[in-house]
């Protein structure tokens, strides 16, 4: 998966930034107010991370506590929990903790953000639902001044349920209507298509294009499909295709 650190994740969802790494890093030996926000930042982020592991370690010890009261209920009428109190204590104080941090996660990322324009070159990086990790990340290489190429990570073909991580999927082209979408599958580490080529309807934007190409192909790999193009397609699977 492409957002595995938490302090990633949480800027990912809150800004719908999506950085390869902790890019402010490489400021944090900078003698000026920009190398003074991003130690600032760094520190937040490492403590966020260590929060991050509590408050999971604090609810797997609630989720213990909760699964023995419901055997020990099974068991008998009455029911006795030894320390739910300081368990449920400690995992409330540690969610305190985790959306205290958090938000001085954010702050603190925008601040150094102000003062630091990351430019996306030939390669950029998107969520594919805005502010929506959990839907997993489009990396874009671009092809030609107008055109990306597509490569959901491992999250995103699980979350569309498609088998093709790490690959090319398709490309979309900026036009006049919108971005346009072609789906076909390359060879790893290679452009060329495998096979057919799947002009799809043109979208309003880049990321509901680079959805289009992984819905196409979780209907091209589903029983519903029935070896139908793009153009044959009812009305309702064109608007889910495109939305």
């Amino acid at each position: 998966m492409f957002l595995t650190d938490p302090a990633l994740r949480r800027i990912a969802a809150d800004t719908n930034d999506v950085l390869p790494e902790h890019l402010w890093r490489h400021d944090t030996a900078t003698p000026d107010p920009l190398g003074d926000l991003a130690r600032i930042l760094h520190r937040t982020a490492r403590d966020f991370t260590d929060s991050t592991t509590g408050l999971d370690e604090a609810l797997a010890r609630v989720g213990v506590l909760a699964e023995t009261a419901r055997q020990g209920l099974a068991a008998r009428v009455d029911l006795h929990i030894a320390a739910y109190h300081q368990t449920l204590t400690d995992a409330l104080i540690a969610r305190e903790r985790h959306n205290v941090l958090g938000a001085a996660l954010i702050t603190c990322y925008h601040a150094w953000r102000n003062h630091r324009p990351i430019g996306d070159g030939d390669e950029r990086y998107l969520l594919l639902r805005r502010c929506d990790p959990s839907r997993g990340v489009a990396t874009l290489r671009r092809s030609d001044p107008h055109t990306w190429l597509v490569v959901p990570d491992a999250e995103a073909a699980g979350a569309f349920n498609i088998p093709y991580p790490d690959r090319v999927v398709g490309e979309v082209t900026e036009t006049e209507h919108g971005w346009t979408p072609t789906a076909y599958i390359a060879q790893p580490h290679h452009r060329a298509p495998l096979a057919t080529v799947y002009p799809l309807p043109a979208c309003g934007d880049l990321a509901s294009a680079c959805r289009a190409l992984l819905r196409w192909w979780h209907l091209r790999h589903s029983d519903t499909w029935r070896n139908r193009t793009p153009d044959q397609l009812d009305p309702a699977e064109l608007a889910h295709l495109t939305s």
